[in-house]
């Protein structure tokens, strides 16, 4: 269908903004969750493409576990998950009777998405859950200033594409479509300072955006590279127009613990939390 994609922005965009600015704590943290674990299972599933038996319910519930430590704070808790998810496909693999040339490639495809979702997917909570004040206009930053670059990418590389940025992984980027990108981030982020979020220095607000267009399109590529390794065109189909979860987010799980620490370590200048600075 024509436009689809537009109309799925359309529809799907007021839904996001109710939910980061307005909604509870909880009903942003499961949206995310909800999000994160759909990728997941798409990542999973390329691997499985690929002929690699990869354990996805059991991967699925250790990435839930992430991202409920995620949401109530408890390091000790991803710690854990993080150690046993270490061992679990080993263990995984000698129950199945598999062939051990398998064991390191599946090992690796199920510790890494889970982990890319799980610690990635974690970090976009927090970004809203330690800031109180500031922490849903930190998410309108980055999805504004991360999808907007994508769209500037999409759009200018369309009209004046002509040198490839990566070949083998993406042909259809161009370096000319990055430059319009990150061109689009930078305005964005400059639009966003003079609109709703002032307290966002200029200044930062650029260097901000330039750094998270520049890491968005390294995420992008890199789920680009995962899908030709799995000869698929798109993650998944759940999402019109616009492919699977994992194709949506995956520049949003990339660029949000840069954000966080951005904003933390910089802008705040190492200063301790302080709930009426957030």
């Amino acid at each position: 269908m024509k436009y689809t994609r537009e109309l799925t922005t359309l529809v799907a965009g007021p839904v996001a903004i109710l939910i980061i600015g307005w909604a509870p704590p909880l009903v942003f943290d499961a949206a995310v969750g909800l999000c994160a674990l759909l990728a997941l299972y798409e990542f999973l599933v390329m691997g499985r493409h690929k002929g690699f038996h990869l354990p996805i319910p059991l991967c699925m519930v250790l990435a839930l576990f992430i991202l409920v430590a995620f949401v109530v704070e408890q390091v000790s808790v991803e710690v854990g998950v993080f150690v046993t998810l270490l061992a679990i496909p080993a263990f995984y693999v000698l129950r199945r009777g598999e062939d051990l040339e398998e064991a390191l490639p599946s090992s690796g495809i199920a510790v890494l998405s889970t982990l890319y979702v799980g610690m990635l997917g974690g970090s976009l909570i927090r970004l809203r859950g330690d800031f109180p004040v500031n922490g849903p206009k930190l998410v309108y930053f980055l999805l504004l200033v991360v999808w907007l670059g994508d769209a500037g990418a999409y759009y200018t590389g369309k009209a004046f594409g002509r040198h490839k940025l990566s070949p083998l992984i993406s042909p259809k980027k161009t370096i000319e479509g990055g430059i319009g990108g990150v061109t689009t981030s930078v305005i964005a982020a400059i639009v966003i300072h003079f609109t709703f979020f002032p307290a966002f220095p200029l200044l930062h607000a650029v260097i901000a955006g330039f750094i998270l267009s520049a890491a968005g399109i390294v995420g992008d590529l890199a789920e680009s590279m995962w899908k030709r390794s799995a000869d698929v065109k798109d993650s998944g189909t759940l999402i019109p127009g616009h492919g699977g979860f994992l194709d949506r987010f995956d520049s949003i799980f990339f660029t949000a613990p840069i954000l966080y620490t951005y904003w933390s370590l910089i802008v705040r200048g190492f200063k301790p939390l302080n709930i009426m600075q957030g």
